[in-house]
């Protein structure tokens, strides 16, 4: 509907920096889960709450799809609130530990009504 903003990061820089610097600690962080990939964050204008399921697969589409899963039928995704993931201390750029995670499984893809910015 236009109302949703996904950001995707294209390396362990960006990653970094789009998780930990840029994503408000209300915003959905999603990421494929263990396999390396892109960080993902939904923007959720500071309800999660309000986020529909079809949205949420989504933008763990995305995620699938930025990870080395990507050929996979099915790809477990994790996500929460950006509040619950941490960087270890002296962690290389890009890693990410969260908590209080739930997993989805999607398609790997873009689904229909995603633009690219």
């Amino acid at each position: 509907d236009g109302k949703w903003e996904v950001w995707v990061g294209r390396n362990n820089k960006e990653n970094d920096e789009l998780t930990h610097r840029a994503a408000h600690k209300n915003d959905l962080w999603l990421h494929a889960q263990g396999v390396s990939g892109s960080h993902v964050v939904l923007r959720t204008g500071g309800h999660p709450e309000r986020v529909p399921a079809q949205v949420l697969e989504k933008a763990a589409a995305l995620a699938a799809l930025n990870s080395k899963a990507r050929n996979s039928q099915f790809v477990p995704v994790i996500h929460t609130e950006k509040r619950y993931v941490r960087k270890p201390r002296k962690a290389p750029a890009g890693t990410a530990v969260c908590l209080r995670d739930q997993s989805l499984f999607v398609e790997p893809g873009v689904m229909a009504g995603v633009e690219p910015a």
